[in-house]
Formats: C-alpha cells, sequence, structure tokens
C-alpha cells in the first residue's frame, strides 16, 4: 500500500552550461604608414572584446575581438606613442537542450600576451586569453508533504527558501559625446571603462537599473604633443529592463558588464572644441528570487504497520543576500628604478576571490597595477607590479557564496621614497550570499498489505526522558501519536526536558 503524499515544487536555478575556453592571440602586426618607428616598446596590454552572444536552437554563439595595444616611444621624437590592432574571434558552443527563458553570463580574462618587435615596424605577438560562458535556466526542485491521516504520522521541517521568480539578459548600447572643454587632448595613449552598479530595484514584471560607466584616459597634450597626461569621466545610465516574474519585494541578483568599447577623438565643428565619442556594448544579467515558507516531509511512521520509506537529500537556496560593498585599502609597491615624475597609475586587471577563515568570509582582490613613469634621467619606463587587498563583509548568516564581482572605483597613489609607490585603492565588491538548506526528505512512504496489524491494548506507557530526547522521537518508537503524547502530558511543544516522567497514551 502506498500513502499518498502532496508533490510540491520551488524554483531554482541551474546552470545547464559552465564553461572556460582558451582563444589563442597570434598576430603579425605592420605599424600603417601614420605611425612614427618603434624605438623601443612600453607595454603590449590584451583587451579581448565581446561584440555578440546569444542563444539561438541549442547553441551559445559568440563573436568578439582580441583587441592588443602597443604602447611604444617614436624613434624620431622620443615620444609616447599608442597603437590598437584588433582581429575576430568567434565560439559556438553546445547546449544540452535549447534554452529559453536564460540569464547568459560572458566574460573574458587575458592570461598573457607576448610582442616581438621583428623591426622598428614589424610586430610579432603570441597569447591567450579565456573566455567564460554560464548559461543560467530556472528548474522545479520537487519535495513531498502529507497531513496526519489515520494511522501515518509524519513530520515536516520548515524553513525559508528563496524561489527562482524570474530571469533576464538584456544588451544594452550606450553612445556619448563627450566635450573636452578645457582639455588639450592631442591623442589618446590609453583608455578604460568599468560599469557599476549603483541601484537595483523591481516592479511588476519590470526592473529598474541605476549605474555609473567610468571613463579613464591617458592621453598627450602641449603643444608639442609629448606631454602625458590623465583625466576621468563619470557618465550615469538608467534603464527599465522586462523581467517576467519580477516583483516589488524581490531579491535581485544582478550584473552589469562592460562586452566592448570604442572611443574616437573628433572636433565639434560648431565650436572647434575636441569631442570624445563613446560606443559602449554592455551586458546586463539579472535572477530574481521570491522569499516563502516551504515544509519538506523528512520522517514519518505508522501507528499500526510497519512502513518503508524512500528518502533522497534535498537542498535548495534559503536566505539570499545581494549586496554592495565598498572598502578602501593601501598596498606598496616597489620599483627597480628611481622615480623622477609619475605619468599614470592604473589597474590593469584585477582578480577577486573568496576564503574562509576561522568561520568568517574574506574576499581576497588582486590587482595588477600598471605604472608609467619618468626616471631620475627623464627616460620613460613601464613596470607592472601586483598589489594584494583583504576585506572582510557582514554575511548576515550566509554561508554560501553564489557570485562575486570586483573592480576599481579610483586608485591614488604617493611616493614614499624614490622608488617606493603607496597605493590607495577604492574597491567595490557587489556579493550574492546565501544560506544553503539541507535536510533528507521522504519521497514515498509504504506499508505491506498482508502483513499483520500491531496489536492495541489501550495502556498507557510510563517513560522516563533522556537527554536530548524529543516528543517525535518517542512518539516514532512508541508508536503513539504526537498531538496525543503533547496533550496527555500538557507539554507545550515538541521539545521536552531530561528525567521528566511522561504517559505514552496507546494509539
Amino acid at each position: 500500500m502506498e500513502y499518498h503524499l502532496t508533490k510540491k515544487n520551488i524554483s531554482q536555478p541551474r546552470d545547464t552550461l559552465d564553461t572556460v575556453s582558451e582563444q589563442a592571440v597570434d598576430m603579425d602586426i605592420t605599424l600603417p604608414d601614420y605611425c612614427p618607428d618603434i624605438e623601443r616598446i612600453l607595454s603590449c596590454t590584451l583587451i579581448p572584446k565581446i561584440y555578440m552572444a546569444n542563444v539561438s536552437a541549442d547553441r551559445l554563439n559568440i563573436e568578439g575581438g582580441s583587441c592588443v595595444r602597443i604602447l611604444y616611444l617614436d624613434g624620431e621624437q622620443g615620444c609616447i606613442r599608442s597603437y590598437e590592432y584588433s582581429q575576430p574571434f568567434s565560439e559556438s558552443l553546445p547546449l544540452k537542450s535549447p534554452a529559453a527563458d536564460c540569464a547568459v553570463y560572458t566574460d573574458t580574462k587575458p592570461e598573457y600576451i607576448n610582442c616581438r618587435a621583428l623591426s622598428p615596424r614589424k610586430l610579432s605577438l603570441h597569447g591567450a586569453f579565456s573566455l567564460y560562458a554560464k548559461i543560467t535556466e530556472p528548474c522545479e526542485l520537487d519535495y513531498y508533504t502529507c497531513k496526519d491521516e489515520g494511522d501515518l504520522q509524519v513530520r515536516g521541517e520548515k524553513t525559508e527558501a528563496c524561489a527562482l521568480s524570474g530571469v533576464c539578459t538584456e544588451n544594452i548600447s550606450v553612445q556619448e559625446d563627450i566635450p573636452l572643454s578645457g582639455k588639450d587632448v592631442g591623442s589618446i595613449l590609453s583608455h578604460r571603462l568599468t560599469a557599476r552598479i549603483t541601484e537595483l530595484k523591481a516592479i511588476h514584471n519590470k526592473m529598474m537599473l541605476s549605474a555609473e560607466l567610468k571613463l579613464e584616459l591617458l592621453y598627450l597634450s602641449g603643444a608639442d604633443r609629448k606631454e602625458a597626461a590623465c583625466m576621468s569621466y563619470s557618465l550615469p545610465l538608467s534603464r527599465v529592463i522586462d523581467c517576467e516574474g519580477a516583483e516589488e519585494d524581490a531579491v535581485i541578483d544582478g550584473e552589469l558588464s562592460v562586452m566592448s568599447y570604442d572611443i574616437r577623438l573628433s572636433d565639434d565643428a560648431l565650436d572647434g572644441s575636441s569631442l570624445l565619442s563613446l560606443d559602449a556594448k554592455l551586458c546586463f544579467c539579472a535572477q530574481c528570487y521570491e522569499e516563502k515558507e516551504i515544509e519538506v516531509m523528512c520522517d514519518a511512521f505508522s501507528t499500526d504497520r510497519d512502513v518503508e520509506m524512500r528518502i533522497q537529500p534535498f537542498s535548495c537556496r534559503g536566505k539570499t543576500l545581494c549586496r554592495s560593498y565598498t572598502d578602501i585599502g593601501k598596498a606598496e609597491i616597489r620599483l627597480d628604478e628611481e622615480i623622477g615624475k609619475v605619468l599614470d597609475v592604473h589597474c590593469e586587471k584585477i582578480a577577486a576571490s573568496c576564503v574562509t577563515a576561522d568561520g568568517m568570509l574574506m574576499v581576497r582582490a588582486k590587482l595588477c597595477v600598471g605604472i608609467l613613469f619618468e626616471n631620475t634621467e627623464g627616460e620613460t619606463r613601464y613596470a607592472e607590479r601586483d598589489a594584494e587587498f583583504v576585506y572582510k563583509p557582514d554575511t548576515e548568516g550566509c554561508d554560501e557564496v553564489v557570485r562575486l564581482k570586483a573592480a576599481v572605483d579610483s586608485l591614488s597613489y604617493r611616493l614614499t621614497d624614490s622608488r617606493r609607490i603607496e597605493l590607495r585603492a577604492e574597491l567595490c565588491y557587489r556579493l550574492t550570499l546565501c544560506r544553503r538548506v539541507s535536510c533528507s526528505a521522504v519521497t514515498a512512504v509504504s506499508a505491506d498489505d498482508d502483513a499483520p496489524e500491531r496489536e492495541k491494548d489501550g495502556s498507557l506507557i510510563l517513560y522516563y526522558t533522556d537527554k536530548g530526547d524529543n516528543v517525535w522521537d518517542i512518539s516514532k518508537r512508541f508508536r503513539s501519536r504526537p498531538a496525543d503524547i503533547i496533550a496527555e502530558n500538557g507539554l507545550d511543544g515538541g521539545d521536552v526536558a531530561s528525567g521528566v516522567m511522561l504517559l505514552i497514551p496507546s494509539a
């Protein structure tokens, strides 16, 4: 005989694709006629870009470009010059099944780039970068409940869970003309664009996204176009994004990434001042969660007969937090040469991870810092150094890191001596944390119809409780209804003290 259980489900996120592939970069570059000859290479930077990522049938198609920026000294004036070259790449990843409502996450990480000058105008480059791809879809996680009926007694475990109510992916294009009034920008040497979510809230089937884009430039200015200078520009961004299932009280796990961007320097025909044209492609991915209480059946017994149970592990997301944190840290780096003048200090790349020590979550951020400087003899140099920072966020009882996004909001410095630089970094972290709910769940209960029922004599049993006893365990041991034991002994609930005499009624 199979006892009737009520099947329920809760929607949870499932990664149907989570992979990393290495993309090789092999280029032979000849400088165009408008670029001066190379006297010495200062730096070579690999900047992978993603132009498009979409799901078509059972494949994820990604198209992008492998961009390389060369910073060098020219052979004519000894001036800093920059040249960028890009070649396309594409990747098509198979999926186990067609993906419909899903969130598509893609990212790149430069691994290495080697640059060799074959002549003052020819370069050979070899490198690689990692291409990350993840697709998250809703899936239904089953569990069972049952009310006490007749001889079957059940124990359910109530818990706070988070159900996935909606997912979305939105590609965002940003086109902005930035006036450079008062800035004498002759040519751009390098540029960096970052995006940071400042506010994210949901209304019915929509999301209100507020973010900040920050563009940093290193450029040449002055009458002879030899003087290096830096500037930054902040651009606010607001969007309303469709997300089926999003409601006002939803917990939102959102991520905004810069996929690719281009900048162009031009003159404003109206007043003759310079304009900086920004054309950026961003990707916003989000998952919405609805907090709810569920009760999972985790044990059962019959007052009349022996039963068999089928049990399997049950695990879902409990309390979920999506928080933005800001931390200011300091670090010191040392150069091999004495510094005459610092031209630029910037974060070339950042890697962050979470570790647990002494029961406390810590975020470790490792910055690759690029330093462009002149030595005491006036020669231009470039160096890269690593700087590490540690931050301890308030996790509010959550024990699992779902997602971590780290960015450098600002980076300042001061010279402590002729070879040492003290960095002051304002770091922004966006963390998604959850408390994992796990238990053993009953999925089926059955009894042998041919087995004889237990004889009942209607007597009371005296039982003295031991340490750790509770009403459910005692009921199961003596096959008595928990409600009857509570009523017979005037108990408030399922807990009992040690050394107490209980009257156990027969079922």
